[in-house]
């Protein structure tokens, strides 16, 4: 049997409630006329709000602000894709908020292997097949500017303010395995502003959740706070002939800091999180069972993920710079079991039934990343905008693994540490009133230790290895100002992605083999940004081309029926554009579609897969959604009513590199209505999440010509209420 670690939390993750309720009585002593909205960076902007008419000026869109270059500015102002997804649209997903950001970014998306085995591509650049180890990802995932493994994509992103979904290679600025794009979410951070709400859930399906903030400024000019908490459940929505339903969660989460600000202005944000999510989703389902979606698993499936860590951010301005120390640690545990038999698939496989038995797998991971990062900005707004910065990761791994399936009964363990150092830079210089030239460039160095051994002591099952590597990537685009409200840009960039290690490989003779080459790519991208209408709509269109070296393949071999892994080179091409408009004022309409062509070239394994389509990734992806606020006047009430609708398409891929078959598109419907008093202090509102209770597909294999999905969440129905205070 493997080692089953356990996370033991913090004092204050234990007790989040007792935290929040003294923080609570801070933030009430808190005058909200002189609740701070400002950051080190610069006056707080939200990312989308309902526009009113001020002053007797015409109503206006808000600016979207941005920091996909380490610096705020406007997204207009950027000169590559980026989509900005709205707190609103990911809380409209809690139970997941990552695939929720993906759903509403065009040529974006989060495919679901498993408990603790999601990952996500942009722009049809991905892991080909399924991810190889924690850190094999080529688009990276940040929380804060902080970066995390593919077990962070797990996180529930409690408190978000706004997240950025920045195509093409990030590596300039976003460091390792960036290779496809990035995304970053940004929370609600402890700055003085006056927030203090509980809000709670109940829907369809066992789902429930409740959550409460609290924030304010608890020593006026010295020291602010802030904290989070949520606990949120759902029963599950697929049958199971041998267990009680399945795909249940239960997800607990807090989040919280405190701002030091010094006499200079100078300020040390010290943050910290914690959270435990518990599921018992099925290894995977057949499509053509009768009654799909229906799980065969002859016990019940668990894994449970947890994840905390702390975040010191120290900033600085001065009259010619503003200086960023980024200090993290995180520390992720995941103890997944599976029971590799599924009655219904086996049966369908032609098994008789005395050989359908219990193959129970278990899969621990644990994880410490360390980071640190140190930069120099331009001040917001200076002529010439530039930065100029360092970083360092280091993250140490474990994973123990066994199965009843293995010939010698016992646990492999593998010990993987991993060392990156960064040098960056990245300006943007004015050549004239209308042509402005950005360059960056980032100068990185891995170094990669393995180990592998067994429980069973056996020296040819045991072996270790080390690999390192130098490498640049950098990125240059060429914009040009139609005038001060069309923008055009081309742009170039170099993308690269870590070596890897496959963390189920077992060393043979006592060698442990070389790692796969390092993933490199270089992508060409060309757009237009455009503000419309005096600033009641915005839109942006782009099209690009992806030229990807050794991505890492993860396929089925069908003579040996064993899954196999080599390096394969491929392309993709396409558009995306995406916008919103305020038909009038109070509704707005918001979307965006995207169109990816994915094709796999050669590799070590010869042509074999040469011309077949890259899994996992969608020819067609769009969202749009309808967002009105209406008087409630004109029902006899006093306050306002809003109502909001949203579509999500997602079209057919394939499922594996083999082509074998394809995985359906499908469309998403979400709806809610409410009422929200005068004074915006208290909402009562219903819901509907996926309306029309899709039963879409996020992954899939096929075993023996037989096609085995996993499927997302169904439809929750219900209502809430929230309270300010």
């Amino acid at each position: 049997m493997p080692r089953r670690r356990r996370f033991s939390p913090t004092p204050s993750a234990r007790h989040p409630l007792s935290a929040l309720l003294v923080l609570a009585v801070f933030a009430r002593q808190s005058d909200p006329a002189l609740a701070d909205t400002s950051t080190a960076q610069g006056p707080a902007v939200p990312i989308q709000t309902r526009p009113e008419e001020q002053a007797g000026r015409p109503a206006r869109l808000e600016t979207i602000v941005v920091t996909a270059r380490k610096t705020r500015e406007a997204l207009q102002n950027v000169p590559e894709s980026i989509t900005v997804v709205r707190p609103a649209a990911i809380e409209a997903l809690r139970l997941e908020p990552v695939e929720a950001i993906a759903r509403n970014a065009p040529n974006t998306l989060w495919t679901n292997w498993g408990s603790a085995a999601s990952f996500l591509s942009i722009r049809g650049v991905s892991s080909l097949g399924t991810p190889l180890n924690n850190n094999d990802g080529t688009v990276s995932f940040n929380i804060d500017g902080v970066p995390g493994s593919m077990l962070s994509l797990n996180n529930p992103l409690l408190d978000v303010k706004q997240a950025e979904v920045l195509r093409g290679p990030q590596g300039t600025l976003w460091g390792a395995n960036s290779l496809g794009g990035t995304i970053n979410v940004t929370t609600n951070q402890p700055d003085g502003t006056r927030d203090i709400h509980v809000t709670a859930e109940g829907g369809s399906n066992g789902y429930g959740m409740g959550e409460a903030v609290a924030g304010g400024r608890i020593v006026p000019g010295e020291l602010d706070g802030r904290l989070a908490i949520r606990f949120s459940g759902y029963g599950g929505d697929v049958a199971s002939l041998h267990t009680p339903q399945l795909n249940a969660r239960n997800i607990q989460a807090f989040r919280g800091g405190f701002r030091f600000i010094a006499r200079d202005g100078t300020t040390a944000t010290l943050t910290a999180n914690y959270s435990h999510d518990g599921d018992d989703a099925p290894f995977f389902l057949l499509r053509s069972a009768r009654n799909f979606p229906i799980s065969g698993s002859l016990t019940k499936p668990n894994a449970e993920i947890q994840q905390g860590g702390a975040t010191l951010t120290v900033q600085h301005r001065s009259d010619r710079f503003n200086l960023t120390s980024l200090t993290a640690f995180q520390h992720n545990v995941s103890n997944v079991y599976v029971d590799r038999t599924d009655q219904i698939v086996d049966e369908k496989l032609g098994l008789p039934s005395f050989l359908i038995t219990s193959s129970p797998g278990f899969t621990d991971d644990t994880e410490n990343i360390y980071s640190q990062e140190l930069r120099l900005n331009s001040l917001e707004g200076a002529p010439l905008r530039w930065v100029l910065g360092t970083s360092a990761i280091y993250t140490d791994a474990d994973r123990d693994f066994s199965s009843a399936a293995n010939v010698v009964p016992m646990t492999a363990i593998s010990h993987l540490r991993t060392l990156n150092y960064g040098l960056f830079g990245d300006t943007t210089v004015n050549l004239s009133e209308r042509w402005a030239i950005s360059l960056g460039g980032r100068f990185s160095y891995d170094k990669i230790w393995a180990t592998d051994s067994n429980s069973a002591h056996l020296a040819s099952l045991a072996g270790r290895s080390t690999t390192d590597q130098p490498y640049p990537t950098g990125r240059v685009a060429l914009a040009y100002k139609w005038s001060s409200d069309v923008t055009s840009y081309v742009s170039a960039a170099r993308g690269h992605s870590s070596r890897i290690y496959p963390l189920y490989a077992m060393p043979v003779n006592g060698a442990l083999s070389s790692p796969y080459p390092a993933g490199t790519g270089w992508t060409y991208e060309a757009g237009t940004k455009m503000n419309l209408l005096s600033g009641r709509a915005d839109m942006e269109v782009s099209a690009f081309y992806n030229s990807i070296h050794d991505g890492v393949l993860t396929y089925l071999n069908p003579s040996t029926v064993q899954f196999m892994t080599s390096y394969q080179n491929y392309h993709t091409e396409g558009f995306e554009a995406q916008g919103r408009v305020m038909l009038v004022t109070d509704l707005i309409l918001d979307g965006g579609v995207g169109y990816t062509r994915a094709t796999l070239g050669r590799g070590s394994s010869g042509a074999s897969f040469k011309g077949n389509d890259v899994p996992n990734v969608p020819d067609w992806t769009a969202n749009i959604g309808l967002h009105y606020t209406a008087q409630a006047t004109r029902l006899g009430l006093s306050g306002t009513i809003p109502v909001g609708i949203t579509y999500q398409y997602v079209g057919a891929r394939t499922a594996d590199v083999e082509n074998s078959f394809g995985l359906h598109p499908y469309g998403l419907v979400n709806v809610n209505i409410g009422w929200q008093n005068r004074g915006g202090d208290l909402k009562i509102y219903a819901f509907a999440r996926n309306l029309l209770d899709t039963r879409y597909e996020v992954y899939g294999a096929s075993l023996d010509n037989q096609a085995t999905v996993m499927v997302g969440t169904g439809r929750i129905a219900g209502g809430g209420i929230s309270k300010s205070f």
